[in-house]
């Protein structure tokens, strides 16, 4: 066991060398660019520079989820993905999904949608429900502020016929340019799910992510 997390270990700390090492070679690519006065090669140098960046930063908040969570374990590692971040300007996807070992119809989904200017334009929306549309409220997960949406789902079994009714739903959580959204199945109160939902550090994603 002691040799598999040492190799476990060893390879982070080389995905992160790597990815420090191929910033530095963005960096002096764009200063070269610079130098001979090509500057829309020396910004996508640099914007190259920032993904890298940004796909470092999701891999330290993805390794700061928990594993479990108020019964529901993780299904395996979290996901990031910067590149499809693209067409909103830019910024870090991080997704990871919890179920329930004794509940097959209990499962949740994380999203952090994180250093996105996008994000901080939904600001208005976000703190006024209303403009959001009907069954939206406002509330508190830990001391956050956030957005809660329920409603009655329904569960098929393999031949299509509905199998049972489950509660169904959406937190969302803005930290400025940073939106984390919780997809919640089959909790049976809203007390549960601000419960599970409060199990996520804010503090310190905020820290991580400058916010």
């Amino acid at each position: 066991m002691k040799k598999i997390l040492t190799v476990l270990f060893l390879f982070t700390l080389s995905n992160y060398a790597i990815g420090q090492d191929q910033i530095d070679t963005y960096i002096k690519d764009a200063q070269t660019y610079i130098a001979a006065k090509d500057y829309k090669n020396a910004q996508l140098s640099l914007q190259d520079a920032i993904n890298e960046l940004n796909n470092l930063i999701g891999q330290q908040i993805a390794e700061s989820l928990p594993a479990e969570i108020n019964g529901l374990k993780a299904d395996g590692d979290a996901t990031t993905n910067s590149a499809a971040m693209g067409m909103m300007g830019g910024g870090i996807m991080i997704s990871k999904s919890y179920s329930n070992p004794t509940n097959k119809n209990n499962d949740a989904e994380i999203n952090i949608v994180a250093n996105s200017p996008m994000i901080a334009t939904m600001g208005m929306y976000m703190n006024n429900p209303a403009m959001l549309g009907e069954g939206y409220k406002s509330v508190k997960v830990g001391t956050q502020r956030a957005i809660l949406k329920s409603e009655m789902e329904d569960r098929f079994v393999e031949d299509g016929k509905p199998e049972i009714q489950i509660r169904s739903t959406e937190i969302q959580i803005p930290l400025g340019q940073t939106l984390i959204t919780l997809q919640l199945s089959g909790f049976a109160t809203e007390a549960d799910e601000l419960a599970f939902a409060s199990k996520f550090d804010l503090a310190k994603l905020k820290t991580a992510l400058g916010e």
